[in-house]
């Protein structure tokens, strides 16, 4: 594995981190090849679907580790190592939370935890959340509009100054549950790094104000957790409430060998199916 540079002092202290060039140029056509071929396979199952309130995205229901086009990068040893380095342990596990998206999805900024308000619930308890996500986008967001914006620190304060995450493919963005995001960002065309931050306001910029996205918005997302009450928590308030959340776990099913191959790099899965009432 070639060396990654791992900045886990602005992890801890920022929420986030960008770890730069995780996967060749090679690897991000092959992932976005992969990506439409799966869809194609996904809408014959009947496992895609829009929401009446996004017009320009399409969802899939079933996780990235079900998807037998896909299904290696849950345990991609890069990302492992990364989210064992962030975590700072190496007790982690893979719980279903993962997925593919194509198309420009909803914008405003929210936290993925149970306990969104700030200092709110048994999520703030803790300085450390034991659960991370990472997104990894097959296209330019440093000079494009589609990518993700933050509020710095806000998985640690109440809010924090709006920024645009400059990654570009072959990236990987990594960030603290609690920490507060948008999706979909838009730039404007001559004020680069300039944020509208209004979810209603930022989509109602003219197409002649916004840097346009370099192409087609694929992106994955991916959740991976340690041992932990978080985890307990995000489990029985979130993953086995959701109606929505239950329909994905519903047809993420796991053949024989991929779960071996899973363990054969190091990578635990916990399969939430049997607790779905």
């Amino acid at each position: 594995m070639k060396p990654l540079t791992i900045d886990t002092q602005q992890f801890n202290k920022e929420g986030y981190t960008i770890v730069k060039n995780v996967f060749s140029a090679d690897e991000i056509q092959q992932l976005r090849d992969n990506v439409y071929k799966s869809f194609e396979i996904d809408k014959a199952k009947g496992l895609t679907y829009k929401l009446p309130q996004v017009k320009d995205a399409t969802y899939i229901n079933g996780d990235v580790l079900s998807k037998e086009l896909l299904f290696s990068l849950v345990y991609d040893e890069r990302i492992l190592h990364i989210v064992k380095t962030v975590m700072g342990v190496n007790d982690i596990f893979y719980f279903g939370d993962s997925s593919y998206q194509i198309g420009r999805g909803l914008r405003g900024f929210h936290r993925d935890n149970v306990d969104r308000k700030f200092n709110e619930g048994p999520d703030w308890n803790n300085e450390n959340y034991g659960i991370i996500r990472l997104g990894i986008y097959l296209q330019d967001h440093k000079y494009h509009s589609g990518g993700l914006k933050i509020r710095p620190g806000s998985h640690l304060n109440e809010s924090g100054p709006a920024m645009f995450v400059d990654t570009e493919p072959g990236d990987l963005v990594i960030w603290n549950m609690r920490l507060l995001h948008s999706g979909n960002a838009v730039r404007l065309r001559f004020l680069k790094n300039a944020s509208v931050n209004k979810a209603t306001r930022e989509s109602l910029i003219p197409s002649f104000l916004r840097r346009p996205e370099q192409k087609e918005r694929v992106s994955f997302f991916m959740a991976y957790a340690t041992p932990s009450a978080d985890f307990e928590r995000y489990k029985n308030e979130y993953m086995l409430k959701r109606k929505d959340v239950k329909e994905h776990l519903k047809v993420s099913v796991y053949p024989e060998k991929i779960l071996q191959l899973a363990k054969e790099n190091n990578l635990e899965v916990v399969d939430l199916k049997p607790l779905i009432g």
